[in-house]
């Protein structure tokens, strides 16, 4: 090979190795920007701000094009004061009435033309609006949903197995199954850091109450009281951010990537655990490169099931 033929080689390497680079960029750029999306509507729903969720113009929530305005005070107030006797029945009836048409929705299931897939999509809107919202606003509540079995109400925790057949049932595009990648190792990345912060505050705590003595006079004479609660207050803070990854994971999941029919999947075949984006996120990642996906209607082709939520 002459100098030339060996620089030429060198020069095209450099190339293809600076474009797989802006690749990478370019799809990194991507979800951040549906990311920033999530939590622009975050903040203009928690602070009652008047002016509509941003979003791009072919985008379209599965909750429904009208579900991003912002609730009132009052419609706030009754959203962080549910319970899960309230929205549990609610949600049943939904699961309900979306299974039966369902089961009349011809593969892939996502022709907006078709009745069927209407149907599926107004009920999606209507729970949709209500769950969006709790998510947002009820983060007690939203933590019950998660940690119990709906049938039995008791303390559950769905297994693997159970989520990798929610995303079988999903027929993910290899466009969603990137996007949800990138998302989830952006999430861990910021949860990395939320958990590395709390190992720390945790065992700061354990210093503190080691110094306490057996009798009853160690708590008057003590003079870290201060000091403890600051821990305290930082230990809040560090899972109000946990929360905060978590509500943008579940943002991007369920308002940018799903289209309405394979939300209404996610709900029918996680039941009768409530919808989880990150055991959902966690069992995409499990999942071999390139793997078939079994069964299951809600297909969507990359465009169609962006979401403006």
């Amino acid at each position: 090979m002459t100098s030339l033929e060996r620089e030429v080689a060198e020069k095209k390497a450099a190339f293809e190795n600076l474009s797989a680079e802006n690749q990478q960029l370019r799809a990194r750029t991507h979800i951040l920007e549906k990311v920033v999306s999530c939590r622009d509507e975050q903040l203009g729903m928690v602070q009652a701000f008047t002016e509509r969720c941003r979003s791009s113009p072919d985008s379209r929530s599965c909750f429904g094009s009208g579900m991003n305005t912002v609730p009132t005070d009052a419609q706030q107030d009754m959203f962080r004061e549910m319970k899960k006797e309230e929205v549990i029945p609610m949600y049943k009836a939904f699961l309900a009435e979306v299974s039966k048409y369902l089961l009349h929705c011809q593969y892939p299931c996502n022709d907006p033309n078709s009745p069927i897939v209407q149907q599926v999509t107004a009920c999606v809107e209507r729970m949709g609006h209500t769950m969006k919202h709790v998510v947002l606003l009820n983060e007690p509540l939203m933590r019950q949903l998660l940690s119990i079995n709906l049938e039995t109400m008791q303390p559950a925790v769905a297994s693997e197995a159970h989520w990798d057949a929610v995303v079988a049932s999903l027929q993910l595009t290899p466009d969603q199954r990137d996007d949800i990648l990138a998302v989830y190792d952006l999430y861990r990345t910021l949860a990395e850091k939320v958990y590395e912060e709390r190992k720390l505050l945790t065992a700061a705590m354990g210093v503190g109450c080691g110094m306490l003595g057996p009798d009853a006079g160690s708590f008057v004479s003590r003079n870290a009281m201060a000091d403890e609660m600051e821990l305290v207050e930082k230990l809040d803070a560090n899972l109000a951010k946990e929360h905060s990854a978590r509500t943008l994971l579940c943002c991007f999941f369920f308002g940018k990537l799903l289209a309405p029919p394979q939300f209404a999947k996610v709900a029918v075949y996680s039941y009768p655990y409530f919808p989880d984006s990150l055991s959902v996120a966690r069992a995409v990642v499990r999942q071999p490169t390139g793997c078939a996906r079994s069964g299951g209607s809600g297909t969507t082709s990359r465009g169609s099931g962006r979401h403006s939520h």
